[in-house]
């Protein structure tokens, strides 16, 4: 049994207050006392995308990397590029928006870089031995930090059910390939109406798969491995990928991921979930979405997976009713847990105590 560390917080809530709860959270962690002088500590947040401002707010997030340089350690914040075309597609666009977000280094106490490099192909591969994968590619920054925090909102999604934890690692902590690798099973088309053969799709395969024909690129299926180098480096967004993953599918790719980023840093790893302004959809809709039941508060545990099922409660607890119930979603698995546990990421098992502010 995991202790998951909780406190309750009412709607419209102070941010000192807010603040004051992330901080006697952290510290009930005893992160700091597995931080040596001078580890890179990365913290693993989103950023926000353009048109929704549901994302944790920096000057919360703030208050972890001053408990880090307090135990003499470097955090870093950071995030990864999105397959979808957007502003957090690059890092160029990507760390302009969270800069326009508030999330720069007078605010943070601590610089912003995405953890997969410029056009998301920045990886790293770490052996996982699972049931999809014997090992994944995770954005390499995190694979070079010696520690981790992952800063987590809690929300519904289309395809997970939920985004939380284990999504904030699992997909947020994969580079573009392995994000790829968690949503598709098919190789890459061209868009031919798009495509102007640059041949910069050219310069990045690494199988030789990509050929121009007629004025147009042109994918050799034979040979391609589906990797999303062509993707992620397209500057006309001509490749394209059918997206027919089925959700349990994905929710086990996803959590073979997370994994993948837990290793990387040797389990030295924290993390925290913010449970408010909970919506339907994830924060990757570049719209607001109205809340669908108030603030409830923060919890934080080392162990992912009872973080995860915890927090899952505590909603359906104040729900009354199941989180795809409420979203309209009851035709989804839900199976992310349990993939979770039996790979080894963590247990259901836990103990919540809660915390006074």
């Amino acid at each position: 049994m995991t202790d998951v560390h909780f406190i309750p917080l009412t709607p419209g809530e102070d941010p000192s207050r807010i603040q004051k709860a992330v901080l006697k959270l952290f510290r009930a962690t005893e992160f700091t006392e597995r931080i040596e002088k001078g580890d890179l500590i990365a913290v693993k947040i989103h950023f926000g995308e353009e048109g929704n401002t549901g994302h944790i707010p920096p000057r919360h997030a703030a208050v972890v990397a001053r408990e880090i340089i307090r135990a003499r350690g470097k955090p870093f914040f950071t995030d990864t590029n999105t397959l979808y075309v957007g502003r957090r597609a690059n890092a160029v666009d990507h760390l302009m928006l969270a800069h326009e977000h508030g999330f720069r280094p007078e605010v943070l106490g601590a610089p912003v870089l995405i953890a997969d490099g410029l056009v998301g192909n920045a990886e790293a591969s770490i052996p996982i031995n699972g049931k999809h994968f014997k090992d994944v590619p995770i954005a390499r920054e995190l694979a070079f930090a010696r520690g981790l925090v992952s800063l987590n909102h809690f929300t519904g999604h289309m395809v997970t059910q939920f985004g939380a934890c284990i999504k904030n690692l699992g997909m947020g902590g994969a580079s573009r390939a392995g994000k790829l690798l968690q949503h598709a099973k098919v190789r890459p088309h061209v868009n031919v109406r798009k495509c102007i053969a640059c041949e910069e799709c050219l310069r990045w395969c690494t199988t030789g798969s990509l050929s121009i024909v007629e004025g147009k690129a042109l994918i050799l299926p034979s040979t391609c491995i589906g990797c999303g180098q062509c993707l992620s480096v397209c500057p006309h967004h001509a490749i394209q990928f059918n997206w027919s993953e089925s959700a349990d599918q994905v929710q086990e790719k996803m959590a073979e991921h997370a994994l993948g980023v837990i290793r990387a840093v040797k389990g030295k790893a924290i993390h925290l979930t913010f449970l408010t302004r909970i919506t339907a959809e994830c924060d990757c809709l570049a719209k607001d979405e109205p809340a669908i039941l108030p603030d409830i508060g923060l919890a934080a545990s080392e162990d992912p997976v009872a973080l995860d099922r915890a927090c899952l409660d505590l909603v359906e607890e104040r729900l009354g009713k199941s989180l795809g119930n409420a979203t309209g979603r009851e035709h989804l698995p839900i199976n992310q847990l349990d993939y979770a546990e039996a790979l080894g990421l963590g247990s259901q098992g836990y103990t919540l105590k809660t915390l006074d502010l």
